[in-house]
């Protein structure tokens, strides 16, 4: 009580830690770690390098201040740290991806490395410890991720001239992950944007600022935007031009659940108690609510997932969601496939 009353002790990050007691600290550190990561059955598939583009555009933007790329050194101020936050081939050596998974989650107490910002989507951390274990395997070299899915930066488009504020929010919160055009270069665990009319767009990102849809890629790269820039990025994303579909998932779609998912989608399985997908949706030959997001074109891998977050009841957010819990219930896990399968196979639409 005398040491901490009155402040003799030092906290000074430039003060060592006394002999030993870093060892102490970084020992709990690996047993509490080895102790509570999830099991080896638990570990999906890392391998898509899909699914490393896009841990990889996370840890761009939120982790590389620290731990750095591979190649790249760390920046000075994260270096007078105490302790340093290790670098990225250091902090990867030593742990197996289920290790990672918990490290990335949950983070360390007292020594800088934070806790995943949602709790609710272990789907996302499992991108970035994708990333980490492409990195471990010698995998990932430093290259940018902006010139892996997008071909370049929109700085290139206008040369000297200053980007207009929305192209500028774009380019710091969104490019790494989605591209250019919105496209993510097809990347099928990534929406694309550019079918997206301004008004869903806003309403997702002003659920994601608020924590009312949970994402930790999301969250953050949502966190600071103001009211205005959300409205100038979501007009900004929906006047992009609509790309193509990802050809190469197009030829992996099966006829007979495509046309399953048609006939689902249009609410023609009664016995499924399925409302009409299409009536909020689309395709239609008339506009839908620019509050309800058309789903053809996007990738099956990504409707997929965001029905079965549905299903699980960590998806909304926004003033619309009531509707989808309420059609979501009775979809069996072959439903959602072949709905997936479905408006993955027809021409992106607006």
């Amino acid at each position: 009580m005398l040491v901490v009353g009155l402040g003799l002790y030092n906290v000074s990050a430039r003060q060592g830690h006394l002999p030993g007691v870093s060892w102490v600290l970084h020992t709990a550190y690996k047993n509490a770690v080895w102790l509570r990561a999830p099991s080896e059955e638990e570990v999906p598939d890392l391998t898509p390098s899909s699914l490393i583009d896009l841990g990889q555009g996370h840890y761009e933007n939120a982790c590389a201040f620290c731990h750095a790329m591979p190649g790249q050194s760390r920046a000075e101020t994260a270096l007078s740290m105490l302790p340093a936050p290790p670098h990225i081939t250091e902090a990867v050596a030593d742990w197996e991806p289920r290790h990672m998974f918990w490290i990335v989650k949950n983070g360390v107490k007292m020594s800088g490395m934070p806790a995943w910002p949602s709790q609710q989507r272990d789907d996302d951390v499992w991108a970035v410890v994708a990333f980490l274990t492409a990195v471990k395997r010698g995998e990932r070299q430093g290259e940018a991720q902006t010139e892996l899915s997008s071909g370049g930066d929109l700085a290139g488009e206008t040369g000297s001239l200053p980007l207009a504020p929305a192209e500028a929010v774009y380019r710091d919160q969104c490019l790494n992950c989605h591209g250019r055009d919105g496209f993510a270069g097809g990347n099928v665990f990534i929406p694309r944007l550019d079918t997206l009319p301004a008004a869903y767009v806003a309403a997702s990102l002003q659920a994601y600022r608020s924590g009312a849809r949970q994402s930790g890629i999301m969250q953050q790269a949502a966190s600071q935007l103001s009211d205005a820039q959300i409205a100038a990025l979501a007009a900004y994303i929906a006047n992009q031009p609509r790309e193509g579909r990802a050809e190469h998932e197009i030829g992996n779609l099966d006829p007979e659940l495509v046309s399953r998912g048609d006939v689902l989608a249009h609410g023609g399985d009664e016995k499924a108690n399925i409302p009409s997908c299409v009536s909020c949706h689309g395709p239609a030959s008339s506009p839908r609510s620019d509050r309800f997001p058309p789903l053809a074109g996007q990738s099956e891998v990504f409707l997929r997932d965001q029905l079965k977050l549905w299903k699980s009841g960590r998806r909304g957010g926004t003033d619309r969601a009531l509707m989808m819990h309420e059609a979501i219930p009775d979809l069996t896990e072959a439903d959602m496939r072949a709905l997936a399968q479905y408006y993955a196979s027809l021409p992106p639409s607006r």
